[in-house]
């Protein structure tokens, strides 16, 4: 009868039995079991070994495209008359909007801020600048154009339809005065991005959002609610959050301005994990599991041969006892 060795205790101790006993298959099991630990683990992390969250800054260019609407007190009974355009203004760069609304303004300032020297604005800056109003701003609207870019990854440019909305409190209404908003650029994910990697070439698309600026008859696709439902149906799109509002009343001659400042940090960006990502990070999770396992399960089989609960034979090398 041959015996195989099953455990060994602090390098001295050498447990052995047969290969069929009742003993080796106890020992076996439990080894499967320090395989199996780590898999069950890694199984639950599974939802989570999915993605990766990368951050990035992402680079925003200003395509000078804006609708600006200021609506002023008791709008909407104006909207049912015959003239439906009575009680607000509309400032865009887009001619054939403003031929519309017969509306002629070209006063829209952009400019940057790059703190950090790196070549990528983390702060941009807009201001319109309209006449005084003939009644209180009740609210407005303020729709921007943006090209975004990320690259940590991969090129992607997902859209960046930048939409504000203020009502003004009754409290704060005026006919003329500076409106200051802060907000801070939001990227929204519907799905993870997808990049390229060796063996497939696949790499998430983004939908086109155009305003057509030849339209004169399409005048819903100038409406924030229009654009919206466009970008919903996107993988993901940045947006605004606001963060505050103050508002300061000016003689009328001063007319009203409305500057937004937007803040531009680092975008929590998720992405889909190819399967070498997937791999790699498997095998890390694993070796982390097995090692604990592993460990474990010694701890487990020292107890049961030195208690006698397992039946073995004890073998104890006298060189290394002197």
């Amino acid at each position: 009868m041959k015996f195989i060795q099953l455990h060994t205790k602090n390098t001295v101790i050498i447990y052995k039995n047969t290969l069929c006993s009742g003993a080796s298959i106890i020992v076996i099991s439990l080894f499967l079991l320090s395989l199996m630990i780590p898999i069950f683990l890694i199984s639950l992390l599974n939802p989570h070994l999915e993605t990766s969250v990368l951050y990035e800054k992402p680079r925003l260019e200003f395509e000078y495209k804006s609708i600006f609407v200021a609506n002023t007190a008791n709008y909407d009974k104006s909207w049912r008359t015959k003239n439906s355009f009575t009680n607000f203004h509309l400032c865009s760069t887009y001619p054939k909007l403003n031929e519309i609304l017969n509306d002629q303004c070209d006063s829209l300032k952009y400019w940057t801020n790059d703190f950090d020297k790196d070549g990528t604005p983390d702060r941009v800056h807009f201001l319109q600048e309209i006449d005084s109003l003939q009644r209180n701003l009740a609210n407005l609207e303020w729709i921007l154009v943006m090209q975004a870019k990320l690259k940590h990854k991969c090129s992607l440019s997902p859209p960046a339809i930048l939409i504000a909305h203020i009502d003004v409190p009754s409290t704060n209404q005026f006919r003329s005065g500076i409106v200051t908003i802060n907000a801070e650029l939001f990227l929204k994910q519907n799905v993870e991005f997808v990049c390229p990697y060796l063996g497939q070439n696949i790499r998430s698309q983004f939908n086109t959002v155009l305003i057509n600026p030849q339209s004169r008859s399409d005048f819903e696709q100038y409406r924030a609610s229009f654009l919206l439902k466009q970008l919903e149906l996107q993988p993901g799109y940045f947006q605004l959050k606001l963060i505050s509002t103050s508002y300061e009343a000016r003689p009328p001659e001063d007319g009203l301005s409305v500057q937004l400042n937007l803040d531009i940090g680092q975008a929590s960006v998720r992405y889909y994990l190819s399967i070498w990502e997937k791999l790699s990070q498997f095998w890390l999770y694993f070796a982390s599991f097995f090692g604990l396992s592993f460990y474990l399960m010694n701890k487990l089989k020292d107890y049961l041969f030195g208690k006698h609960i397992l039946r073995a034979l004890e073998i104890m090398p006298w060189k290394k006892l002197y």
